[in-house]
């Protein structure tokens, strides 16, 4: 009954917010033109699922940050089960670039189609996955449905339910609790998690605590011979004192800039390089600056073009996909979506490079890494711009403290590595009963 209502509230409000939403960006602009056959229904031309052998191991991430947390999961099972065929969905095009990065041991990539029975009955029947694994936590009713139809084992790996949703899904239970009944297995990042998924609805005796897979993202793909490129490329030596704003929002990187502004009272020759989350907020962030009667700053695109950066100080990278690599140049990293009610960023990927981070107070979404680098120094919550500049100050004023620091919370990194094997002898060990069955 639940699935009944829930498609005709699908087809009858979503589909057309769906149209109205997709239908102009598509057509005036560039972006989901390549994923829309594909949230469609529609698998690349010369992508045949069918003729692969088998066990097939479908994966899903929806995104960058979740195929980060998906890309050692994907190698660890390779190493498992070598003869499975893996083949790997994303639910944004920026997603499927970097998979198509990360997951070199994916055997194809496409993208999941919207939840409606006609589009995902026609992937699933082309797929025809042995098992199913959906990152961390997208519950579509629609796909479960299609996926048990077809005989594939459901699994949620590195599954967190956040502090915000939390209140949402436990209203909704009712709702919830049919489509996770069908999940075979739930992966969860930590007891809470675990607690959380319990509560909307999930056996109990299907739960289990494995860790979060992003500790063996952040340390795995830590590319130490990158760092010379990378200075190369913007002209900046060892000596330079770098702060870097890494995945700020809207609302932060007003902040950033203020901030910015006062450490260079002490600090006139602190370089900023500031990586906003979204690259379209580019114009804004030029205009927070000329409003601030600040010179203009160099744009990573330019790079392409041959420019120099020439002395200027403040980087704003208009590209995506270099973040990670951009940290290896900080000699202190701030990190959005902190500041600002929006459940914060990845912290572990700076912290890998042995830098101290610091971020806002809304952190929900990543509570077990913030948890983590605080207790060993290297993190260090900020409750505003003015604090900002202040703990900043401190910390580009004693950059031994600072290494020190930051080495610190590398190690207590590298105590929660292993997750991913975890999570992948788990994977194993279903498919191989499924297999039996």
């Amino acid at each position: 009954m639940q699935r009944f209502l829930y498609n005709i509230v699908l087809h009858a409000l979503a589909a057309p917010f769906l149209a109205a939403y997709y239908g102009p960006r598509v057509l005036l602009g560039r972006k989901y033109r390549r994923s829309l056959r594909g949230k469609l229904g529609h698998l690349p031309p010369d992508f045949r699922p069918e003729a692969l052998p088998r066990p097939r191991i479908w994966f899903h991430a929806v995104s960058v940050g979740e195929v980060v947390a998906l890309a050692p999961v994907v190698k660890a099972v390779k190493e498992l089960v070598p003869s499975a065929v893996t083949l790997v969905s994303t639910g944004t095009e920026t997603g499927q670039d970097k998979a198509s990065e990360a997951i070199p041991e994916a055997d194809g990539l496409f993208y999941l189609p919207l939840d409606f029975p006609a589009f995902v009955d026609r992937v699933v029947d082309r797929v025809r996955p042995d098992l199913f694994v959906l990152m961390e936590t997208e519950l579509w009713p629609n796909l479960v449905h299609s996926l048990k139809r077809s005989g594939a084992a459901v699994v949620l790996a590195n599954g967190r339910i956040s502090d915000r949703s939390f209140p949402r899904y436990r209203k909704l239970k009712t709702f919830f609790a049919p489509t996770l009944d069908k999940i075979d297995l739930f992966l969860m990042t930590t007891e809470t998690d675990g607690l959380r998924i319990e509560a909307m609805g999930a056996p109990r005796h299907r739960v289990r605590i494995t860790g979060n897979t992003k500790f063996d993202a952040a340390l795995g793909k830590v590319p130490v011979e990158a760092e010379a490129a990378m200075r190369e490329m913007f002209e900046i030596s060892e000596t330079d004192t770098v702060l870097v704003a890494g995945s700020t929002h809207p609302g932060e990187n007003e902040i950033v800039l203020d901030a910015y502004r006062a450490l260079t009272a002490r600090f006139p020759e602190l370089l900023l390089i500031l990586v906003p989350r979204h690259v379209e907020k580019t114009p804004a962030i030029l205009a927070a600056m000329q409003e601030r009667k600040m010179d203009p700053p160099f744009l990573r695109s330019v790079l392409d073009k041959g420019e120099k950066r020439n002395g200027r100080k403040v980087i704003v990278v208009d590209r995506t996909g270099e973040l990670f690599k951009i940290y290896c140049l900080a000699s202190l990293v701030f990190v959005g979506g902190s500041l600002v009610p929006r459940g914060g960023q990845n912290i572990l990927e700076p912290a890998a490079w042995g830098k101290v981070v610091l971020f806002g107070q809304s952190m929900e979404d990543f509570r077990e890494a913030r948890d983590i680098l605080t207790s060993s120094g290297a993190g260090r919550e900020v409750t505003g711009g003015k604090d900002l500049a202040s703990q900043a100050e401190k910390l580009l004023a004693d950059r031994e403290t600072a290494t020190k620091l930051g080495d610190a919370g590398r190690r207590e990194i590298m105590r929660h590595v292993g997750c991913a094997r975890r999570n992948a002898e788990l994977l194993a060990e279903l498919l191989k009963s499924k297999q039996k069955s």
